[in-house]
């Protein structure tokens, strides 16, 4: 009987299957550079119906994870405040989606179906506090913790 060996699991679905399955649902996105592990792609998406248009950056890889960026516009700031909430860098409007470390989204999911809507949902998140000036997505910055202390 010969030795039976099983294929290493892999670290996330290819960039292609990603790719493909994004273009399903939506076919005007720009696609920047692409691999078969990779990609970087422009979408222009709208949180409501009433809302205008922001243009986000995709950057995937199989083997690390997914940063999205806001890029046609710099977003504003809620009155007094001195930071964009819930993002990895308010400089380059890097969106703070999920937390590696926690293991809340893994390659192996399909970006079209998580990491999409999360970011429409931020982006509805972040209309809300330019207006009202309360952040309602959670996180883990000031935000979170203004939150906490008005519930306590």
């Amino acid at each position: 009987m010969g030795t039976y060996f099983k294929k290493p699991p892999r670290k996330g679905l290819p960039g292609s299957i990603q790719l493909r399955k994004i273009m399903d649902q939506f076919p005007d996105t720009e696609i920047v550079r692409q691999n078969l592990s990779s990609f970087e792609i422009i979408m222009k998406l709208r949180p409501t119906s009433i809302s205008e248009s922001y243009d986000l950056k995709f950057v995937y890889s199989k083997k690390s994870n997914i940063d999205v960026y806001v890029i046609n516009r710099k977003l504003e700031l809620a009155t007094g405040r001195k930071s964009l909430p819930h993002v990895w860098s308010t400089s380059n409007q890097k969106l703070c989606l999920y937390r590696p470390t926690f293991r809340e989204w893994s390659a192996n999911m399909l970006v079209v179906n998580t990491i999409v809507p999360w970011a429409l949902e931020w982006l509805d998140f972040y209309e809300h506090w330019l207006i009202e000036g309360e952040w309602l997505g959670g996180g883990h910055d000031e935000y979170a913790a203004e939150k906490q202390k008005k519930d306590e």
